[in-house]
């Protein structure tokens, strides 16, 4: 099955050839991958992006905090972000990157192996990044900094029934193209769904929704239709 992806890069290149090298190599194994490619040097609208799987940002596109407060890096929480053309020796971005919910990091330096084994990882909803990475998010921020329970907890939260049983498929561990088949709709409403989830139970992201509801499970749920 084919995801559509959009590449957000650069309007011209031949800066630096390294980079231009890989930048061509990244982008031609996600054919490959299975991905549907539409690549361009505006922000596309939100009718794109509500049609797209993955969206991937040559890190040459702009400097590195801009970078990480685009407009679809903070707003669309449940769409698959990817950065790719990183420096490997850029450890702080990388950190930052994670806070910001991009799911992978790509380097300059990764070879084709590397690559396709990581864009099929981030295709199946999975994060790509190293382990260093990995343990120094988890170590530093994930287990300190997390909302306390308490603070999840909002007792005039109203989910759907619909939007009930995708929070309960998401604390079971399962991805958005999982809740699609399982509930009968497409992966795009079952992202409009979970955006919904996360603006009314106040997560940030899936790990703060399953703390919500496995607190929320054995209390009486409030439910509109």
């Amino acid at each position: 099955m084919s995801h559509h992806a959009f590449v957000l890069t650069r309007n011209s290149y031949g800066e630096n050839t390294r980079r231009d090298e890989a930048y061509e190599r990244f982008l031609s194994i996600l054919p490959s991958c299975g991905f549907s490619v539409t690549s361009g040097a505006i922000h596309p609208p939100r009718s794109v992006l509500n049609n797209t799987y993955t969206f991937f940002i040559d890190a040459q596109y702009c400097d590195s905090v801009a970078m990480l407060n685009l407009p679809v890096v903070n707003d669309y929480p449940d769409l698959n972000k990817v950065i790719f053309n990183v420096p490997q020796a850029d450890v702080d971005f990388h950190y930052a990157a994670l806070q910001h919910g991009i799911n992978g990091i790509f380097h300059i330096e990764d070879n084709l192996e590397l690559l396709v084994r990581g864009v099929q990882q981030v295709q199946a909803g999975n994060k790509w990044y190293s382990r260093e990475i990995m343990s120094r998010y988890i170590d530093a921020n994930l287990v300190p900094k997390t909302k306390p329970v308490a603070a999840l907890q909002s007792s005039t939260t109203v989910l759907t029934k619909r939007e009930l049983a995708i929070t309960r498929k998401i604390a079971d561990g399962a991805q958005n193209q999982e809740i699609a088949d399982c509930l009968h709709i497409s992966v795009n409403t079952v992202k409009t769904h979970v955006y919904s989830i996360f603006r009314k139970t106040d997560c940030r992201n899936r790990v703060e929704l399953i703390k919500w509801f496995d607190h929320q499970f054995s209390q009486p749920q409030q439910v509109s239709y």
